[in-house]
């Protein structure tokens, strides 16, 4: 597989993970129970892998697209600005998920089978990482949109396909 390839599976994937993150906030998975927060956990360790293979890939041999030539000035200088911002957005959102498990008062158990970090049993710290992470995912939430509308921008206005690059071969006839 190229790193393109990559990419693109990275990309969907997390799109779609992110969607279910979206539609099942933590509220509802307390509502829920035990069983809701397992699935949350587990898809979350899932996407905690796909987030480290793709800033590891970011962290060495950086962005995987360039800006275009059709670009206005301002849009070439907000491009890498953007799609970095969105890596580490995406990578703190992780951590916060992450320190969530940590200082829970309840080892977080990912599917209901592994336990994803020890558990420290720290109720204030416990609550503020649920309050960063809310945070944190709520600004890519607010990143992610600028990201598909900046595309969407290029492909539909600039007409530089910009979509082309982003989305699998066998749905450019849709395009």
């Amino acid at each position: 597989m190229n790193r393109r390839t990559m990419i693109k599976w990275l990309h969907w994937t997390s799109f779609f993970l992110i969607l279910y993150f979206w539609a099942v906030e933590p509220e509802n998975v307390e509502r829920l129970g035990a069983a809701a927060l397992a699935t949350h956990s587990g898809f979350g360790t899932i996407f905690a892998i796909l987030v480290v293979v793709w800033f590891a890939s970011f962290a060495v041999m950086g962005l995987a697209g360039r800006p275009g030539p059709k670009l206005p000035g301002w849009a070439k200088r907000f491009h890498p600005w953007l799609h970095k911002s969105l890596y580490g957005i995406i990578l703190a959102m992780v951590l916060s998920g992450g320190l969530i498990a940590v200082f829970a008062p309840y080892t977080v158990l990912a599917f209901g089978t592994f336990p994803i970090a020890p558990s420290v049993s720290l109720k204030t710290f416990h609550e503020l990482a649920q309050e960063v992470h809310e945070l944190i995912f709520n600004l890519a939430l607010i990143g992610i949109a600028l990201h598909a509308a900046f595309h969407l921008w290029r492909h539909y206005l600039l007409k530089d396909d910009a979509l082309r690059i982003m989305i699998p071969a066998k749905l450019h006839k849709y395009l």
